[in-house]
């Protein structure tokens, strides 16, 4: 009895709502059967009726094979389908049956740890990798497949007819199905397959079968670049496993997204047998990647030199040049270098030279979410819109500033999330212990995990990196390349191979991601002027200036007052009136101190829920 890894995982693509649905779970039957499950449904349907469609469909054969007392494998499979059909056909009934909803499904199941047995309503697709090899499972239900099988056409008349590509068969259309379990590796007979399919397949070690949405398989609509190739599913499905191996695929999928680009839903489930040569070839990968890192370096530091040392020797001849200048105009300089020391001054300051946020109105409290709700959308102190538990994604206008207040079970305090003008951002799934959210490339986003015993977990839409919080963290992915976290509270970590192995990120740090070597720079102190975006983008609600208060983010300078002669009457006294610094003027480059360890006696009371004001 083999021990079978699981993983899923789904993304909107470049469309704004995901009608896909995916799950993995183990369980053992009413009749004892032990299962390990994937399914994976793309509905079909407007008004947000293919997503009830997805939904209601996973639901039910999940629901169905837990509580069944059948036996029999195939006979279990066929009554958990057609009892996801019917479940959909209800509801387009009760619906006035004026709304068309469906949905396709594949589902997988393996039986004890040893055999596999599939099924399939559509054109969502199943595979199985084994031994380097990349076969599909499944066949589509398109015109051009079924029209054969009932024998009204032939494969050549099939394939060239206009409806050739048309689903012919779905979740939620007839009240009759026909359950395909047929396994096609050698044949595309309709009832060979079936006979195969139902005697099932025995798994070998290092076995990989992948159910995944037609999204996965397309190509690019404006560039007509696949998605991800059968290539690259082998590598990953050979290097990762159960929930990274889910993550890494369709880590890599978006990546191929452009930025605008009406990519289809993409979704990925994965049942695994356990293999030890996965992690080998982990450490192999990163190893090679880190031996062609350093070899580019070496090519850069040679490039570099050899030019080095002749813009140096013109460097101290200009510096010569401009000393014996500046020597004949003493007056002119003195007055230059009194006005520098003054700005230098004004951006030398460190953090205990800040002064304290202004006092701000109080907070109101939010409303507690009812089931099935788990955040409520916010474009500064006006309220937009509920969000519910299913991956659509939050696009922040450029000009706008959006908030994100998760308050999954009515926690003593939210979980914040504050997005900046351009963020691109899927929440994923929110449960009684963490917050899960993915981050598209041009975001900066500000979180603060509330009351989550096991925090926030943030993933990057292709890259294989992932972080975690409890606390206060900024995030900036500006594109592919280039990742900066800054930990302004609590505990914080960074993973470069989604999750599998972790480096903690101190309070008051800082580091950046470099993408080309999948490698963290050394972390240093939060400087002034990275942590000034962030300060900025709390201000423009006030949870986010609670935020702030209680995250130690520090408001930007003030001058330092100086001494000046006017005509030789002495010093002018200083004042106190506080004069923000000019926009053009940088923000010093200074490191935070790490936030102050309060004593028992000093300890805050639990925040209260809260709203933007």
């Amino acid at each position: 009895m083999a021990n079978i890894l699981l993983g899923s995982d789904s993304n909107p693509g470049g469309r704004k709502y995901n009608e896909d649905r995916c799950g993995v779970e183990h369980f053992v039957t009413r009749s004892g059967l032990r299962l390990d499950v994937a399914v994976v449904c793309d509905g079909v349907g407007g008004e947000e009726h293919g997503e009830r469609a997805a939904q209601l469909a996973m639901d039910t054969v999940l629901g169905y094979l837990r509580s069944s007392q059948e036996t029999e494998i195939p006979r279990l499979i066929t009554a958990a389908v057609r009892a996801a059909n019917a479940a959909v056909v209800a509801e387009t009934e009760r619906l006035g049956g004026h709304q068309a909803m469906a949905s396709t499904m594949v589902l997988a199941l393996i039986a004890d740890g040893r055999t596999l047995h599939i099924a399939n309503v559509g054109d969502s697709r199943i595979y199985l990798c084994r031994d380097r090899t990349f076969q599909q499972l499944t066949r589509d239900h398109t015109f051009a497949n079924v029209m054969v099988w009932l024998g009204k056409l032939s494969p050549e008349a099939a394939a060239s007819n206009p409806d050739a590509g048309k689903v012919m068969r779905a979740l939620g259309v007839h009240a009759a199905l026909n359950v395909d379990q047929g396994v096609y590796l050698s044949t595309t007979d309709y009832g060979e397959a079936n006979e195969r399919g139902r005697v099932g397949i025995p798994l070998q070690t290092g076995d990989s079968v992948l159910l995944c949405s037609d999204g996965l398989m397309k190509n690019a609509p404006s560039t007509g670049q696949a998605l991800i190739t059968a290539g690259e599913i082998t590598r990953t499905l050979q290097t990762y496993e159960g929930q990274a191996a889910a993550q890494a695929l369709i880590s890599t999928a978006l990546g191929r997204i452009p930025a605008g680009d009406p990519a289809d839903n993409i979704s990925a489930a994965v049942l695994q047998t356990e293999d030890p040569s996965r992690g080998v070839l982990r450490r192999g990968q990163l190893a090679a990647q880190q031996s062609r890192q350093r070899l580019r370096m070496a090519l850069v530091a040679l490039a570099v030199a050899v030019p080095l040392g002749g813009l140096l020797l013109l460097s101290v001849g200009a510096f010569a040049g401009f000393f014996a200048y500046n020597r004949r105009n003493a007056n002119t300089t003195a007055t230059q270098l009194a006005q520098s020391s003054a700005l230098a001054l004004l951006q030398t300051q460190t953090v205990e030279a800040w002064t304290d946020t202004p006092t701000l109105p109080p907070s109101t409290p939010l409303p507690t979410l009812v089931p099935g709700e788990i955040a409520k959308l916010f474009d500064g102190p006006q309220f937009l819109r509920v969000l519910l538990d299913d991956s659509r994604l939050v696009q922040v206008p450029a000009a706008g500033t959006w908030f994100i207040a998760v308050n999954h079970r009515g926690f003593g305090a939210n979980a914040d999330i504050h997005l900046d003008g351009g963020t691109q951002l899927q929440l994923k799934a929110v449960t009684d212990a963490r917050v899960q959210f993915r981050l598209l490339e041009g975001s900066r986003i500000f979180v603060q995990s509330g009351s989550y015993p096991n925090g926030a977990e943030i993933e990057l839409a292709g890259q294989p990196a992932v972080m975690t919080l409890r606390g206060c963290l900024g995030v900036e992915y500006t594109d592919q390349a280039t990742l900066t976290a800054l930990c302004f509270q609590g505990a914080c970590t960074l993973s470069t191979d989604f999750g599998v192995t972790s480096e903690g990120i101190a309070a008051g740090q800082s580091v950046t991601l470099d993408m080309s070597r999948l490698g963290a720079n050394p972390p240093r102190p939060i400087l002034a002027a990275n942590a000034l975006p962030y300060w900025a983008l709390l201000q423009r609600t006030g949870a986010g200036r609670d935020d702030a208060r209680q995250c130690d983010v520090p408001p930007p300078p003030l001058p330092t007052p100086t001494s000046r002669s006017d005509s030789g009457a002495g010093p002018a006294p200083a004042t106190n009136t506080p004069v923000p610094p000019p926009t053009d003027t940088p923000v010093p480059d200074t490191p935070l101190p790490p936030p102050p360890e309060p004593s028992p006696t000093d300890m805050p009371p639990p925040p209260p829920t809260i709203t933007p004001g």
